[in-house]
């Protein structure tokens, strides 16, 4: 489905994506509902692996590179909060959640390069 959506496009959002959750990195907390103690842990995780997914839909063939991008993004994020902000902290084990989302992106991403192969 990927395919069918330009290159441009593809990679156009995921630059977007990437300048917005700095920005709400950035900004003061919002009071959200807590459902879980680690809800944190499990946004930061599931956003890096939305954008794992949609940096290898723009540069397919430079899973690896991305994937490397997205750990040093998700660093700059935590040392920009520490450094920059008074109203957030650098949180290594947000960073932790960051790269364990990366490696599920790279995990689905080997799944449905698996897939491709048996079904051709």
């Amino acid at each position: 489905m990927l395919s069918r959506i330009p290159p441009f496009v593809v990679r156009s959002t995921f630059i977007v994506a990437l300048v917005v959750i700095f920005v709400l990195a950035m900004i003061p907390l919002p009071m959200v509902p807590m459902v879980v103690a680690f809800q944190d842990k499990v946004e930061h995780c599931g956003a890096f692996a939305v954008l794992m997914l949609m940096g290898w839909a723009g540069w397919p063939s430079r899973a690896s590179r991305v994937a490397g991008g997205l750990v040093l993004y998700g660093l700059l994020i935590e040392v920009a909060q520490d450094q920059l902000t008074t109203n957030r902290v650098g949180d290594p084990l947000d960073w932790l959640a960051d790269s364990l989302g990366i490696a599920i992106g790279l995990g689905l991403i080997r799944l449905l390069a698996m897939r491709r192969r048996t079904d051709a």
